[in-house]
């Protein structure tokens, strides 16, 4: 009888492995959820060329700008003035942040580190605008035909290389004011290790004058310390 009971156990064992192994779960780890997640087009994200939609959000891939070569020619405090004077455009940003006849505005979001967002008026849809610096885009300027819009950073000091890959960059999108976010695409980006951008003005569709300078903002009450520039885009 006690034979029968053990063999009679060790069946029910047997029958209870056999279940549990038909219904194995595998356990992944968050980082490979995450990269699984990222490959997926779900309800909620939506994965369209380089784009990632998460819900409202459009994160944009570094891959969609094309690196861009300046042809920097100096030219004088009085030049980079009369460019700055003689910019003018019908989509100007206003003090609240919305972008004039087409249908966004400009959304900070700052805790420690900074996030900005182009928001469309008429939907909660938002791009997150790309920034390597923790204050996030710091300035941003459409082109006199409405059709671009140049953001960039910079961070104030020589020793930027103790936090940052770069000391400024900028990044230029391509715009088409009647579609909303979906009339923005990504042009190019530049960095650079030399100097900071203390302004920017556009001269044209396809260059920019740039006032800048090499030491720290707070050392620069001489302004001979500042360099112009007319900077010409060009892959």
């Amino acid at each position: 009888m006690s034979k029968v009971k053990i063999s009679f156990l060790t069946l029910i064992m047997l029958l209870i492995i056999s279940a549990c192994t038909q219904n194995q779960t595998t356990v992944i780890s968050p980082s490979i959820v995450s990269k699984q997640v990222d490959s997926l087009s779900v309800n909620n994200q939506i994965s369209v060329g380089k784009k990632i939609v998460k819900d409202s959000l459009i994160i944009l891939d570094d891959s969609l700008f094309t690196e861009i070569k300046l042809k920097l020619i100096e030219i004088s405090k009085d030049d980079f003035q009369y460019y700055k004077k003689s910019y003018k455009t019908n989509c100007e940003i206003d003090s609240g942040g919305s972008i004039s006849g087409a249908g966004l505005h400009i959304v900070h979001d700052c805790n420690e580190i900074c996030d900005t967002y182009l928001a469309e008026d008429s939907t909660n849809r938002k791009l997150l605008l790309p920034s390597g610096f923790d204050a996030g885009v710091m300035w941003m300027l459409l082109s006199p035909s409405c059709n671009q819009m140049i953001i960039g950073s910079s961070y104030d000091g020589p020793d930027f290389e103790e936090y940052y890959n770069y000391r400024s960059e900028f990044s230029v999108f391509n715009i088409n004011a009647i579609q909303g976010l979906k009339g923005v695409f990504p042009k190019f980006d530049f960095n650079s290790k030399n100097w900071s951008i203390d302004d920017v003005t556009w001269i044209d569709e396809n260059s920019i004058a740039l006032k800048t300078y090499s030491g720290r903002h707070s050392d620069n009450e001489n302004v001979s310390k500042f360099k112009y520039f007319k900077a010409i885009f060009r892959k």
